[in-house]
């Protein structure tokens, strides 16, 4: 009875003594990028998990940034010790997972969850690094479709000599654009939604998340579309200094973040559902698309902007899932 009382005291003292080192541990700021402040996704999402991360010797304060850009100065100016950013403006703080945002990679989400689960694992850990920034984690933020204010604009031909919005940051945007004989007009996220819903472009691209906080319903109005075909996955990722966190923080956090998958999921199908105007393209253009996102993809790699490795763990994926596309027997990735 002695015994086990003292081994019950031994225990007690033991957690004790890790709520106090916890508590002890410095507070790291998060910037969080979150359109809507406070108020719905991502920031819940992230007011969990910093309950997760005080337990694993990091407590966070989380900072909610409404401009993408500021976040991210923000960050690389130290003023944050991680920040959660999309993958397009994650991409300069590391090319590889910034990559998963490549035109034309992935085209469903039962993909994206193989790519982010390979992701998730130790053998990977090494890549998640670049110089003093590390990728601790990855949601998936929705498929960007094309929304257009004409839906005359019906196949990629139609789409020159019309202003596409494009993320300045982003220049493979601005490539692909050109590609298309598009006008890119160069932009960011506090200002691309209310450009198109104002005439002044006539074509953007973004994930259904955006279409009722931005109002991108009133863009495309009663004579526009959604194209139902996804030119990207995006993104949400949380980025690190590591030298500010314990040493294998970041292997328990992306396998946290991975569990959060389905969590994002639906919040991301629950948008979708809410889209009017949602077409598929012609079955007689539909080639002409993924052909034409393939090359792009490929050449925006050759020109350095996507991570050769993220191009080929991806192929993998696609090849895995459908081992009959034509791409999987040649070796242009």
């Amino acid at each position: 009875m002695t015994r086990t009382l003292g081994v019950a005291l031994a225990l007690l003292l033991s957690t004790l003594s890790g709520m106090a080192s916890a508590s002890a541990a410095p507070t790291r700021t998060v910037c969080v990028f979150s359109l809507t402040g406070v108020h719905g996704e991502p920031f819940d999402t992230m007011r969990d998990f910093a309950l997760a991360s005080h337990a694993l010797g990091a407590p966070l304060t989380l900072r909610p940034v409404t401009n993408e850009r500021i976040a991210a100065e923000e960050f690389q100016a130290g003023q944050c010790d991680g920040a959660l950013l999309t993958g397009m403006r994650a991409r300069q703080f590391n090319r590889f997972t910034g990559s998963v945002d490549a035109i034309g990679g992935l085209q469903d989400y039962d993909t994206l969850k193989m790519l982010f689960t390979a992701l998730a694992r130790p053998e990977l850990a090494a890549r998640m690094r670049q110089g003093p920034y590390e990728v601790a984690g990855l949601l998936p933020l929705g498929a960007a479709y094309i929304f257009l204010n004409d839906r005359r604009i019906n196949n990629v031909s139609k789409m020159a000599g019309k202003r596409l919005a494009v993320l300045e940051h982003d220049p493979a945007q601005q490539m692909m654009a050109l590609r298309i004989g598009a006008l890119p007009v160069p932009s960011d996220v506090s200002n691309f939604s209310n450009r198109f819903n104002n005439g002044a472009v006539d074509v953007i691209a973004a994930p259904a998340a955006a279409y009722m906080p931005l109002e991108i319903y009133r863009g495309v109005g009663a004579t526009g579309a959604v194209v139902d075909l996804p030119v990207a996955q995006l993104s949400l990722q949380l980025v690190l200094r590591h030298e500010r966190f314990p040493a294998d923080y970041a292997n328990h956090t992306r396998a946290y973040f991975l569990d959060q998958f389905s969590r994002a999921l639906r919040l991301v199908e629950a948008a979708e559902d809410e889209m009017l105007f949602f077409f598929p393209p012609p079955d007689a253009d539909r080639a002409a698309y993924d052909q034409l996102l393939d090359e792009a993809r490929i050449a925006l790699t050759e020109a350095g902007h996507y991570d050769p490795l993220m191009m080929r763990l991806m192929k993998r994926v696609r090849c895995t899932r459908e081992p009959d596309r034509a791409e999987c027997t040649d070796d242009r990735e």
